[in-house]
């Protein structure tokens, strides 16, 4: 029946795994409350530290709403572009808010940016605890006049201190100091530069304490690319938020401001140089209308000269009037297939494919004009990201492909103008052959008088049409504005980003807390030792019978008479389970074993006799382990003659058995002689023998045995016993060797193994044993609230 109940708990086969035992950690946790407490209350000042001795970061932020877009783009501005020359100076082009994202955090408005207010440089002045940048309060600045980018590798750093006259310079690289009077220019292995005086700035403590660092502006550049922030705040709206949050404040505000500056000045002269263009194409063609309307002019006044021509007849006026209007009419359409002309040739010739394209077309066609506007915004675009990378970069070569597409469409568009054009002007050349026709009938003076004048009047109107158009493409110019308005003016937050308490403070608590918490679960995590019942039952079924706390005293034999000790109460335990391990009046005897020398299977042994022994009942200690026997030396037995002796010689038991002081009823057969070859000593026959002699005369049978982890010695002795104890000690046993003891019972090596978990330590905040924490008036162990509380804070 017992074999039955014991192969119940060891039937199945257990795979070692090592869960993490919660309700441990838990305990551990408010076990160890001061170290929370500590490890707080040292963030808390780390925290407090950070807080007064690190400048504060501030947020500088402004807002921008990109002008005229909708969802097909910017929108175009100015009146109708379809009349011949119109709105030359108001060419907005295409484009999205990405784009001008891209455009405002460009390399090159950054790099002009740092140029321009030399951001490369940076003052600092030390208050009472701490450096700090002062940017324009510095009482001196550097303006540099030439730096080698390139030998700058790590930032030049000065100690200064100044005064009214000089300024007293330390490198604390090179160990070398120089003193420089304002106005004075210096000249360095990375460059050169002139000491100037801040006016604005009165000096009140020359032996204050200011800083100089002098960065390149290639690290400068880097830096600023990855702080500076330019997002748009959703999909759908034209908003572009600039932030940068740094030391600073008052630097980066100036730099956000400069560089919504330079990004509109930019724009806007993308936008003068189509009507740049328009106006230097103008006048290259009044420069030649000039010379052939001075000549003109000549001729005539020459032809009247000679022939003493003043006016001429009514009916040569009108026929003169006719005739110039037919000549204007024709006029017109030779300027404008001039015009188309000029245009394809310079469409076609190769040196303007990277160029935008004059847009004084007198081409009506709303397809040309928005043609011709989408070729000038991907010249533009172009040029943009050539100031950011190379004709290489896949962008680039992406609207090369457009432009020739384009560049293909408009010269087709061109032809096409110029072959309507041309019938027109034949038609026209027709009637003008007419009123020709008509003139020569005319006497041959004022004849020639009305062909001058008609060449006059198509110069002159040509030569009027051209200085409009150029006028009104000024005026146009000067109406261009940026794509962009501010919203919000670029300023910083009211409140410092970092540090603040609302942030050190969370911080503080939220890592003082976790740094324990995470010292306690690794130093589980990496346990490879018993600590809890769990990390038994977590590798094998075999069940625990009995807990053992630390012997406090240090004595050997912990269960007398008058002893209430919560370590004898737990053997007196241990002596009631043997009822239910050992039912039958036919098993008494009781094996205790371990994995390794100093788990306590000797204390065991002896205090679990000397429980059975208090009893009432007559029990026999057999101490077996024949390699290092202890059991005597603590029991007042000697240890002349034993076992060893029993086997080898012809004695009978009553010659080994000898009483011990533990009890009347408590008796001991020692190991005797240590022979050099004990396992052979416990396979002999007369082992057996001494079993059955021993059993007849005693209740109950406790044998020591060497450890079963080392030696076979216990799997010897497992047929003449009923029951296995087998001891495992907190904080000594390895988890891996409990595994052991489900191997044994797997493989059915002993039968009825039980385990004794032994010298069970208070582990804070979780209680093993009943009655060890609070208990210790009920075991009799009434301590001082000091004594108790001492003894506490040891064993925590």
């Amino acid at each position: 029946m017992q074999d039955s109940y014991n192969d119940l708990n060891v039937s199945r086969n257990v795979s070692p795994h090592h869960d993490i035992d919660v309700k441990f950690l838990v305990g551990k946790i408010f076990g160890n409350w001061y170290w929370y407490v500590l490890s707080v209350f040292l963030f808390i000042v780390l925290a407090t530290f950070i807080f007064f001795y690190t400048s504060p970061y501030y947020t500088v932020m402004g807002r921008v709403l990109v002008n005229g877009y909708n969802s097909q783009g910017r929108q175009l501005v100015g009146t109708d572009q379809a009349t011949m020359l119109g709105d030359l100076g108001k060419n907005s082009y295409p484009n999205s808010v990405s784009n001008e994202i891209e455009i405002i955090h460009s390399r090159t408005i950054i790099e002009k940016t740092i140029h321009d207010l030399e951001l490369n440089l940076q003052y600092f002045g030390k208050n009472a605890i701490r450096y700090e940048e002062i940017y324009k309060e510095s009482p001196y600045f550097i303006h540099v006049l030439y730096l080698n980018d390139d030998k700058i590798i790590e930032p030049v750093e000065y100690d200064v201190k100044a005064d009214d006259k000089k300024v007293w310079f330390e490198d604390e690289d090179t160990d070398s100091s120089f003193t420089a009077s304002y106005g004075d220019t210096l000249t360095f292995w990375y460059g050169s530069w002139v000491l100037e005086r801040n006016p604005a700035v009165t000096i009140k403590n020359p032996d204050r304490h200011l800083g100089l660092i002098i960065n390149s502006y290639h690290a400068t550049l880097k830096m600023l690319m990855d702080d500076i922030e330019a997002i748009t705040t959703t999909e759908f709206v034209n908003i572009i938020d600039l932030s940068i949050t740094a030391q600073c404040p008052a630097k980066n505000e100036d730099m956000l401001r400069h560089m919504v500056n330079l990004y509109v000045k930019s724009d806007v002269d993308n936008q003068n140089r189509i009507a740049d263009s328009t106006i230097a194409f103008i006048n290259s063609r009044l420069i030649k209308v000039s010379e052939d309307l001075n000549n003109i002019d000549k001729n005539i006044e020459t032809f009247k000269k000679e022939n003493g021509i003043t006016d001429i007849s009514d009916d040569s006026k009108q026929l003169l009037q006719l005739s110039s209007t037919v000549s204007n009419d024709l006029a017109d359409k030779q300027v404008q297939l001039k015009v188309v002309d000029d245009l394809e040739k310079y469409l076609m010739d190769e040196h303007n494919n990277t160029r935008v394209m004059p847009t004084t077309a007198p081409i009506q066609d709303a397809a040309f004009v928005q043609t011709l506007e989408k070729y000038n915004t991907l010249q533009l675009q172009r040029q943009g990201y050539l100031q950011n990378s190379t004709e290489q970069n896949p962008n680039v070569k992406s609207i090369d492909i457009q432009l020739s597409q384009l560049r293909g469409d408009l010269l087709s568009m061109m032809r096409t103008f110029k072959r309507g054009i041309t019938t027109e002007q034949n038609e026209l050349q027709n009637r003008n052959n007419q009123v020709t026709g008509n003139i020569k009938k005319v006497p041959t003076k004022e004849r020639i008088y009305i062909d001058y004048t008609r060449k006059q009047n198509v110069v002159q109107e040509l030569y009027l049409y051209l200085l409009q158009t150029r006028e009104q493409t000024e005026v146009s110019k000067s109406y261009n504005i940026g794509p962009i308005r501010v919203i919000d003016e670029v300023k910083r937050g009211p409140m410092p980003f970092f540090p603040t308490w609302v942030i050190l403070v969370p911080c503080a608590l939220f890592l003082g807390l976790l740094v324990p918490s995470v010292v306690i679960f690794l130093k589980e995590l990496l346990n490879t030792k018993v600590i809890t019942t769990n990390d038994i039952t977590n590798a094998t079924y075999v069940p625990v019978v009995a807990d053992i706390n630390h012997n406090k005293e240090g004595k050997a034999i912990v269960v007398s008479k008058d002893d209430r000790s919560q370590v004898s109460e737990q053997f007196r335990t241990l002596r009631t389970n043997l009822h239910f391990l050992l039912p039958d009046a036919s098993d008494k005897t009781v094996l205790v074993t371990s994995s390794m020398g100093g788990e306590g299977k000797s204390f065991v042994a002896v205090n679990l006799a000397a429980a059975v022994a208090l009893s009432g009942k007559k029990v026999l200690i057999m101490e077996l382990d024949l390699r290092k026997p202890y059991i005597y030396s603590i029991v007042g037995v000697d240890n002349n003659e034993g076992f060893s002796n029993y086997i080898i010689s012809d004695i009978n038991a009553r010659d080994i058995i000898k009483p011990t002081s533990l009890h009347p009823d408590c008796y001991y057969i020692g190991p005797g002689m240590l022979p050099p070859n004990p396992a052979e000593l416990l396979a002999h026959d007369r082992v057996k023998q001494l079993f059955d002699e021993v059993k007849s005369e005693f209740d109950y049978i406790v044998v020591d045995c060497a450890p079963v982890g080392l030696v076979t010695d216990a799997l010897l002795l497992r047929k003449y016993v009923d029951t296995v104890l087998y001891v495992v000690r907190q904080r000594f046993t390895y988890k891996k060797q409990v595994n052991l003891v489900q191997g044994l019972a797997n493989d059915k090596k002993f039968k009825n193994i039980n385990i004794v978990f032994n010298d069970i330590k208070r582990v804070p905040g979780y209680g093993y044993t009943y009655g060890y924490n609070g208990s210790q008036d009920y075991y009799g162990e009434r301590k001082s609230f000091f004594g108790r509380r001492k003894r506490r804070t040891h064993t925590a």
